[in-house]
């Protein structure tokens, strides 16, 4: 595995300082999203979700300084959410990788005309249709493959602290070390900047990263952003 690396936000933007649209419609106009219909939706999900957890997280810390202890069920709710946020993101960002690399192997190998006969022809299914468009357009575009590549440089550090996340709360072991056990799968406290919810994540049997939903979403905004201003 690589080795993960995680740019945390240190200050936090306020909830109305916060560009929510970055995810929501960068990350659908990303090769591979903007041409496959149902896989671009499910990577706005992403987007349209993160402003509401975020609030949550917010009124989460709210809570916490009028009582002056941690509301149970606010945190439980929080906790649920942002679980359940990265297990989705997990996915939609796995599904890039390994599509990323499947057309890569058979470009290399010469597979993709093999590939494109074994489509079945069903002009009911969008999805097939879009495959198609795709596989032709890494065949014959050289600057699309260039862009693959370039927005997995920026994608790839987001992949592994999500897949780190992931892996901690589904599996309660660090990407590819079964041995490395987290002490407290789940548990987390809140952030005192942001009300996200902050997990011990285990990288190795004694290696642990301090780490939070609103981090992974930060960290997404950010390689989104860079990835839209090397097209201008």
């Amino acid at each position: 595995m690589k080795e993960v690396i995680i740019r945390h936000g240190g200050d936090y933007l306020r909830f109305d300082e916060i560009d929510f649209s970055i995810i929501a419609n960068d990350l659908r106009s990303l090769p591979f999203y903007r041409d496959d219909l149902f896989l671009g939706m499910q990577a706005m999900n992403i987007g349209f979700t993160d402003p509401n957890i975020t609030q949550l997280e917010y009124d989460l810390l709210e809570t916490y300084f009028e009582k002056e202890r941690t509301p149970s069920f606010e945190a439980m709710t929080v906790g649920a959410f942002s679980q359940m946020w990265i297990f989705s993101l997990y996915e939609v960002l796995r599904l890039w990788r390994d599509r990323k690399h499947d057309f890569s192997k058979l470009y290399k190998n010469g597979g993709i005309d093999l590939k494109l006969k074994s489509l079945v022809d069903d002009n009911m299914n969008i999805t097939i249709h879009d495959r198609r468009k795709q596989l032709k357009k890494y065949r014959d575009d050289q600057s699309f493959r260039d862009e693959v590549e370039y927005c997995w440089i920026q994608l790839e550090p987001v992949y592994r602290i999500v897949e780190l996340y992931r892996m901690n709360m589904a599996k309660h072991a660090a990407p590819g070390k079964s041995n490395a056990i987290p002490m407290a799968t789940g548990y987390g406290r809140i952030n005192m900047l942001c009300g996200a919810l902050d997990y011990e994540l285990i990288l190795d049997r004694d290696s642990y990263e301090l780490l939070n939903r609103r981090d992974v979403a930060d960290n997404l905004r950010e390689a989104l952003l860079v990835i839209r201003a090397n097209k201008r």
